[in-house]
């Protein structure tokens, strides 16, 4: 096998066990929110991370349609809907109209949802500033192939 080959080799086994540990990571976040939650005393806790990422795209574009979730989340319209539906019944977040438009749904966080959103955003903003250092390692350049890599990947997995 030449080199380019056992390179390429060796990457696809680096993203299968970077795969892993992501799959790890997002079980461990997931575990992180339900202690919080209990800690806290919060009822009703989304069961899947899409679920608390719907909630906080939610918090953070309140009154906010499902389509333009969909959208922002790139989701289905479909996966959004199976989600709000949920969180309505956690009394996460309830539907809304506005003034102008009463055929079109919106919706917004709950107190009980909007407790959940900050215990959430905490979480997300901490484990930014780690990445943030883990990439302060790297010069301009690596950083700029990094990014052609991960922008790559995601398109290779939604084609598939």
């Amino acid at each position: 096998m030449d080199y380019p080959d056992r390179i390429k080799t060796i990457i696809y086994e680096e993203l299968l066990h970077f795969s892993h540990l992501q799959e790890q990571r997002m079980e461990l976040e997931l575990k992180e929110i339900q202690e919080m939650v209990q800690l806290h005393q919060l009822k009703g806790v989304p069961g899947n991370l899409s679920t608390i990422h719907v909630l906080d795209c939610i918090g953070q574009h309140e009154p906010i349609n499902h389509s333009a979730i969909a959208e922002k989340l790139k989701m289905s319209k479909a996966s959004i809907t199976k989600i709000s539906k949920k969180l309505l019944a956690l009394d996460l977040i309830h539907r809304t109209q506005l003034n102008d438009n009463r055929k079109e749904v919106y919706f917004r966080l709950t107190p009980q949802g909007k407790k959940l959103f900050e215990l959430h955003r905490a979480l997300h903003e901490a484990e930014e500033q780690r990445f943030m250092r883990f990439l302060d390692d790297y010069s301009e350049s690596e950083l700029q192939t990094m990014l052609k890599f991960f922008q790559g990947m995601a398109r290779y997995i939604s084609e598939r």
